[in-house]
């Protein structure tokens, strides 16, 4: 049974009918039945596979690449690309080698919309940012990653997850990851996430609560950066 019907199916369709740039979704599930100690089981990976695959037949600029973390392969490539988890998405430019845009968890509810906006931003539209916050970020002293905690029911958990996704896609310093917390429980309890949305900065030196504008979170990179430099 299809998770979009035909009128989503039609959105979708027009939503990314005048892409200019080729987009890659890079998936990694995990088809294991035995789960390591310290993981969590990759519960929606078959859904999140079945999504993407129904998405990418909707623009020709929408190219679909599956690994699965029980292969040698994926192995791999998740070692290459940063991946801990399944199910992890990684958006970038085809041809590309960023793996700095990237949810940990199936992009449903509201975050369907984080995941076209996402596309959208890298095929056609680019991060919007001004010229200043664009140089900022490219002049920071170390990585910064931004894991941005949400739910799919959660209405404000997708403007805190574009915002990371925009650092993200105009700077290579910035990696931005939404993360499904209910999916993945113990990466919440170890952040103590008790409302969404909550972005953890470079695991634990600063966090924002909320949906809040760039300039906080601008704020928050720079107070993080000054702790753990």
């Amino acid at each position: 049974m299809p998770l979009l019907g035909e009128q989503e199916q039609q959105i979708v369709k027009e939503r990314l009918g005048n892409l200019t740039r080729d987009v890659e979704i890079v998936l990694f599930t995990d088809s294991s039945t035995v789960i390591a100690p310290g993981k969590e089981p990759c519960i929606y990976c078959k859904e999140t596979e079945q999504l993407l695959r129904e998405i990418e037949p909707l623009s020709d600029k929408v190219h679909l690449v599956v690994y699965d973390l029980a292969s040698e392969e994926g192995k791999k490539k998740a070692e290459e690309m940063r991946v801990e988890a399944a199910p992890t998405i990684i958006l970038r430019e085809k041809g590309s080698d960023a793996v700095n845009i990237r949810y940990r968890g199936i992009p449903a509810g509201y975050e369907f919309a984080s995941l076209l906006e996402d596309i959208e931003m890298i095929g056609r539209d680019g991060h919007g940012l001004p010229d200043d916050v664009v140089k900022e970020l490219n002049e920071l002293p170390q990585e910064v990653i931004l894991q941005v905690f949400v739910t799919p029911t959660c209405p404000y958990c997708p403007q805190a997850v574009r915002t990371s996704h925009r650092f993200a896609y105009a700077s290579p310093k910035v990696m931005g990851e939404m993360i499904e917390a209910q999916e993945f429980p113990s990466l919440a309890d170890k952040y103590h996430i008790h409302g969404v949305p909550d972005t953890v900065i470079n695991h634990g030196a600063q966090r924002i609560l909320g949906a809040q504008p760039v300039s906080a979170f601008l704020d928050a990179i720079r107070k993080a950066v000054g702790a753990t430099a």
